[in-house]
């Protein structure tokens, strides 16, 4: 087997912009997928400026993107996108930024068809009303907001 070939600057720089054009990316993302492709000191700092000058990745964007995407499609509550963007380095004030952006009655709807949507799941379970809040909580939703709705 031949030995690998260390990229150029110039292949990381192409191979990094087609990675953050594909979705969107958090900062921690691009800088392990810079770790990954071999840049390293100097050059790394170069490169990350360069994508975020052109606009390539971006932590607000990425915010938003995240926590709308989590809350409409996979059904996720507050908790645990805070929980989520924190472990991706987000800064706490766009944390709250992008959960602000989730509609308080859109929150309360979501929330009430899931409710309807586990209660029917667990009719006749004699501990339906406890199955039905946990799954609410593991989704992320806060407890307050499950036993006022349960």
């Amino acid at each position: 087997m031949r030995p690998v070939k260390p990229l150029t600057s110039d292949e990381i720089l192409a191979k990094l912009e087609y990675f953050c054009a594909y979705r969107e990316r958090c900062p921690q993302e691009v800088r392990t997928k810079l770790a990954e492709l071999g840049a390293r000191g100097e050059t790394a700092v170069q490169i990350l400026e360069v994508l975020q000058g052109e606009g390539f990745f971006n932590e607000e964007r990425f915010a938003l993107a995240f926590a709308g995407g989590k809350f409409r499609i996979n059904h996720w509550g507050r908790v645990r996108i805070r929980i989520e963007l924190r472990r991706r380095d987000i800064a706490p004030e766009l944390v709250q930024q992008a959960l602000d952006a989730i509609g308080e009655s859109e929150y309360l709807d979501l929330l009430r068809i899931l409710l309807d949507k586990k209660r029917e799941q667990y009719a006749g379970d004699p501990k339906a009303r406890e199955k039905t809040a946990l799954a609410l909580i593991r989704a992320g939703f806060e407890l307050e907001l499950v036993f006022r709705y349960l």
